[in-house]
């Protein structure tokens, strides 16, 4: 089995998801689901000091539309790696203007500090997410939130059990641990999504056209795929024949100390 794990290279991850933008919308539906749960921990009185927010990895706006009518009045900052969201997020600032920001986040230079930093499924694409948190300490006022989702170990078990690739990501203890020296972790929860698709070859159109084949080039070859499609089948059906894809994203709610 090959083994593709760990560290993904920005440029690979950024033209992935340049890709799947014209499909994403329509595809994310475990992410649609993480930024409805995400913003519904934004509560009022998070949102009600909010002068400036910024968002990293915004995408289309998937979690954007969610945030901005709680936090009306502020200025919104949105970041992304991909120059090709900046019309879709702008888009959403008819009457307000919103400051877009490409390029990567773990180098940008983002402008003043400020009230609120949120992200939807976008922290398991950084190389140093222990170092991140520490930046995006520095980027909030004193007691200002970070309200954030990343992903379990076992996400996507099914990909990384039959292809040995996938991400390494942190536990909930690990990131609660890393956080801890300059936030107070007021929430932290996990969930599961399980999806069923009509065939495993419809899992890997919905894993591309979501943007998630960051993780090294895989060929794939009649004979890999047809095997494939075998081994999902026999490990990983429902009993109405549909094959499954579990998503578990885990969600926090931190506060600058």
């Amino acid at each position: 089995m090959e083994r593709s794990v760990g560290i993904v290279e920005p440029e690979r991850v950024r033209a992935c998801f340049t890709r799947a933008l014209s499909t994403y919308d329509r595809e994310a539906h475990a992410q649609h689901r993480i930024c409805e749960r995400l913003a519904s921990f934004l509560t009022d009185e998070l949102a009600a000091g909010c002068r400036r927010v910024l968002e990293i990895g915004c995408g289309t706006g998937s979690l954007t539309r969610l945030v901005r009518p709680r936090c009306a009045k502020a200025a919104y900052v949105a970041n992304d790696l991909c120059e090709s969201c900046r019309p879709a997020i702008e888009r959403l600032f008819p009457e307000a203007p919103v400051c877009f920001l490409a390029g990567d986040a773990e180098r940008v230079a983002f402008p003043g500090r400020f009230d609120l930093v949120v992200s939807a499924s976008a922290f398991q694409w950084m190389q140093d997410l222990r170092g991140f948190f520490h930046r995006l300490a520095e980027l909030l006022q004193p007691g200002g939130c970070l309200l954030f989702n990343t992903f379990l170990p076992d996400n996507l078990f099914e990909i990384r059990a039959l292809t040995g690739r996938g991400l390494d990501y942190p536990t909930a203890a690990e990131l609660g641990a890393w956080l801890s020296s300059d936030f107070e972790v007021k929430r932290c929860e996990e969930e599961t999504i399980r999806l069923a698709f009509a065939s495993p070859v419809e899992v890997l159109h919905h894993l591309k056209a979501t943007g998630v084949t960051a993780t090294g080039n895989h060929l794939w070859t009649k004979g890999r795929l047809e095997q494939f499609r075998k081994q999902y089948i026999e490990q990983f059906s429902t009993p109405d024949g549909c094959v499954t894809l579990t998503y578990r994203p885990v969600y926090f709610v931190a506060i600058k100390k």
